[in-house]
């Protein structure tokens, strides 16, 4: 009865979060930004690496200033990115057929930026709002963009061009009425905000939400814990957890966005946990333990077929092998090691890098990089071998569960011989 009961709550869960048109803007809106985090991951990693030749040889060859700019280009304004992304997929959610909407969306929350320099003669953007401090900015700049852009045109209020009109054309008169009200609304709430305590919407958001989220998803091993127990419990009774990851994404990215900043700068790295640190503490290091204790302790056809075909998957972060041929799903044998090893990860790997026995993750998301690649490519080979360390301990953890699982494969195996012999005399 309890395990129906979770099943049906996690089922209409997913159904309440998937189903929601918001969440799943952002979503949306987020994910297409991974190449351009990762390329900013990189060329902060490759513009920060602590040895000393290395560091010589970019500064002669001029190449600290060309990776800083990448840097500048990447994480530095995922703000913006986010924004766009999230104003083009909320607009296709609602089928409104508007070129112009996230572009529009990029100039109101450029409208609402502070800036670096208020007494300059001309406009020049802090970069501290355009990157992750802006992502909560950027969402609702996003949201409102097109519920105001989409509104004006549902009542009509826009310049209609004769019949016979190119598209494009008459498309963009359509847009500049939307687009007028879209700016000027900005400008009033950035006149407003300007006479509150903040200054900014900015820093307005950012003091109120951003960073009390932000405390709850960083530094804190005990809501990671919990994120990822929810995450391996709705695995193990058949619901897949994606679904999660609209709700946490854009602040573990954000956390990342500290990091890099913070290691390209040469500054202690703020944050432990992370997306970087999320992916490594657990698809990197348990899939690949996982699968590797399928392939060494079995016996039985069945898991040493899932155990060959599942290895290498294993380690590029492709766990389907693993999730059905085992399978995880209502399997009460693997289900202990399935939700024990992430947060035992979790928990050794956070204890870790606070305590400075290994370096903090840089912040690097390398996603279907194998461990130890993983933690080299945040910096330390500290991380590395960690990670390896972890592996071994996960697959100590696995090891009598499935022996267990493969007894009772065996013996389910052996009683088909031998029904199958009966059968044939």
């Amino acid at each position: 009865m309890a395990k129906r009961n979770f099943v049906e709550m996690a089922t209409k869960l997913s159904d309440v979060v998937g189903g929601n048109i918001y969440l799943r803007s952002i979503s949306k809106g987020v994910m297409p930004n991974l190449p351009i985090i990762i390329i900013g991951s990189f060329a902060s990693l490759f513009a920060g690496l602590p040895i000393p030749f290395w560091q010589s040889f970019i500064q002669s060859a001029g190449l600290v200033t060309i990776l800083n700019m990448v840097v500048a280009a990447t994480t530095n304004m995922l703000g913006v990115y986010f924004t766009y992304g999230i104003a083009k997929a909320y607009a296709k959610n609602l089928e409104l057929q508007a070129d112009l909407v996230p572009i529009l969306a990029i100039v109101a929350y450029l409208t609402l930026s502070p800036l670096a320099d208020p007494e300059a003669s001309s406009a020049n953007f802090a970069y501290t709002y355009l990157g992750t401090k802006g992502m909560i900015v950027g969402i609702f700049v996003a949201i409102f963009t097109v519920k105001i852009f989409k509104a004006i045109v549902d009542a009509k209020i826009v310049i209609k061009m004769p019949e016979g009109t190119p598209d494009y054309v008459s498309n963009s008169f359509v847009s500049l009425i939307p687009g007028f009200v879209v700016i000027i609304v900005a400008m009033v709430v950035r006149a407003l905000f300007g006479l509150t305590p903040w200054g900014n919407i900015f820093d307005c958001l950012y003091n109120l939400l951003q960073i009390p989220l932000t405390a709850i998803m960083g530094n804190n091993v005990i809501a990671m814990c919990i994120f990822q127990l929810i995450t391996q419990l709705l695995w193990v009774f058949g619901v897949h957890p994606g679904f999660l990851a609209s709700l946490t994404g854009p602040i573990m990215f954000g956390l990342d966005g500290m990091n890099q900043a913070a290691y390209a700068a040469g500054e202690p790295i703020p944050s432990v946990i992370g997306m970087a640190f999320s992916y490594a503490m657990t698809v990197a290091v348990v899939y690949p333990a996982f699968a590797v204790a399928v392939a060494l302790f079995s016996k039985s056809s069945q898991l040493k077929t899932v155990g060959k075909i599942s290895v290498a998957p294993a380690f590029l972060g492709i766990s389907e092998p693993l999730i059905f041929g085992v399978p995880v799903v209502l399997n009460p044998f693997v289900a202990v090691p399935w939700i024990i090893t992430p947060m035992l990860n979790f928990v050794l790997g956070y204890l870790a890098c606070s305590s400075g026995l290994v370096a903090k993750y840089a912040g690097v998301t390398v996603f279907n990089f194998p461990m130890v690649a993983t933690g080299l490519l945040n910096g330390s080979v500290s991380l590395a071998i960690m990670e390896v360390v972890l592996f071994v301990l996960d697959v100590l953890v696995y090891m009598p569960f499935i022996r267990m699982q493969d007894k009772k494969y065996l013996a389910d195996e052996a009683s088909a011989v031998e029904a199958e012999a009966g059968q044939e005399s």
